[in-house]
């Protein structure tokens, strides 16, 4: 969650037991210490102002709402991961790398995120709209969605009120497939789409991704409907029984859709398409890894 040296000795998940231990009040072992929630604790935050050092935030509460104030950070960061990605959990400096072009000669996020995001964390409080902004950006940038960034748009959208907090059914850990809000679909059906491409031109230079990623999160309706087209002509070209297969997902996807493709998505309904492309993708990766 922090990030811990390995020179520490401590393991992540011991610190995660600590914390479960302490947020449920109960008392626990550490570095020969024993723990109380109801101990009082104090938290400074500290940066470098030009010659000086100046604070950013200097915080008091018992370790049990500490703890229960991480436990919820933890939660809502939760979501379906790569294999490759081995991460327990994500630290503060690793969610404000996901706001990073890391093509940049000397890539760093925007000065104030880190202590802004780590207070959010540590007080429950909303978390920066900077961290939104920038992984949104991000996104659009690259046309790609990583386990970070996408547990960014969960954990923001569950805590931060917006439109798309009342549709929590999409903001899960993994796919839903019983969720028919329809931005949430319309990221799963890009997914699906891109998926028929790959199978139809293995190795093809340019995807729908690249092409249409943004166009299709951001104005659905100028795009879907030649999408939809091109996939069909893609099914033309696979085995009688990968088209079934990939027919089958089309329908059962096209059959959520009751209503025309909007024309614009808002900036939450972009993270719900994001979110259903994410977990569409993972999805896909995880039933690739089964068949291995």
């Amino acid at each position: 969650m922090f990030g811990i040296p390995e020179e520490t000795g401590i393991q992540e998940g011991d610190l995660t037991r600590a914390l479960e231990l302490l947020a449920a009040g109960k008392p626990c072992d550490w570095l020969d210490e024993t723990l109380r929630h109801d101990q009082h604790f104090y938290i400074l935050g500290l940066s470098p102002n030009a010659a000086r050092i100046s604070v950013r935030f200097f915080m008091r509460d018992t370790l049990g709402e500490f703890a229960r104030h991480l436990r919820e950070h933890a939660e809502n960061l939760k979501i379906v991961q790569p294999a490759f990605d081995k991460r327990e959990n994500l630290s503060v400096w690793a969610l404000a790398q996901e706001t990073v072009n890391r093509k940049e000669r000397s890539p760093s996020p925007a000065p104030q995120l880190p202590g802004d995001l780590l207070r959010a964390v540590l007080t429950g409080g909303p978390y920066p709209a900077t961290l939104l902004d920038g992984v949104t950006l991000r996104i659009r940038a690259e046309q790609t969605v990583t386990r970070g960034r996408a547990a960014i748009l969960k954990a923001y959208y569950l805590r931060n009120p917006s439109p798309l907090s009342a549709h929590k059914e999409v903001l899960t850990v993994e796919l839903n497939e019983n969720a028919t809000y329809l931005p949430y679909v319309l990221g799963r059906l890009f997914s699906v789409l891109e998926t028929i491409q790959d199978a139809a031109n293995p190795g093809i230079n340019t995807t729908i991704r690249e092409r249409y990623f943004n166009s299709a999160c951001g104005t659905p309706a100028m795009v879907f409907p030649t999408l939809i087209n091109l996939a069909q002509k893609h099914l033309n070209k696979l085995p009688r029984g990968q088209e079934v297969y990939y027919q089958q997902q089309l329908t059962d996807l096209l059959g959520r859709i009751h209503e025309s493709y909007p024309l614009h998505l808002s900036l939450p309904d972009q993270g719900a398409f994001q979110l259903g492309y994410y977990h569409q993708m993972q999805k896909r990766y995880a039933k690739k890894s089964e068949e291995e």
